[in-house]
């Protein structure tokens, strides 16, 4: 008796996968790190900080407020995926991002590490 089909394609679409999610972390990695908002246009205002984990998670910081997320990288486009549903989009350009925040203006990122 052989195996149940049932099992090889599970394997198959195990093996198709695999490629596609070992890619989507690398790509997490190459971005993933902590952020500052960058002093122009600050002046007064809470410094806020992101912190980019490689597994596609991340932590928005100011002063002692922490809010946790998720984010997606598509190609130099961001989204982070906020707890209540929302979705704040930016852009990556090599160690800045440029987060577009509804109702304010873009804030600006640079990683500090």
């Amino acid at each position: 008796m052989g195996r149940p089909r049932g099992s090889l394609a599970g394997v198959v679409l195990l093996a198709l996968a695999l490629p596609l999610l070992l890619w989507q972390c690398d790509r997490h990695a190459g971005i993933a790190g902590k952020y500052q908002t960058a002093a122009p246009g600050m002046s007064g205002r809470v410094p806020v900080s992101l912190e980019l984990q490689a597994d596609g998670r991340g932590i928005w910081s100011m002063e002692t407020d922490n809010a946790p997320f998720r984010w997606d990288l598509y190609g130099t486009k961001i989204r982070l995926h906020t707890q209540s549903g929302g979705v704040i989009e930016g852009v990556v350009d090599q160690e800045t991002i440029h987060l577009a925040m509804p109702g304010m203006a873009v804030l600006i990122f640079k990683r500090c590490e």
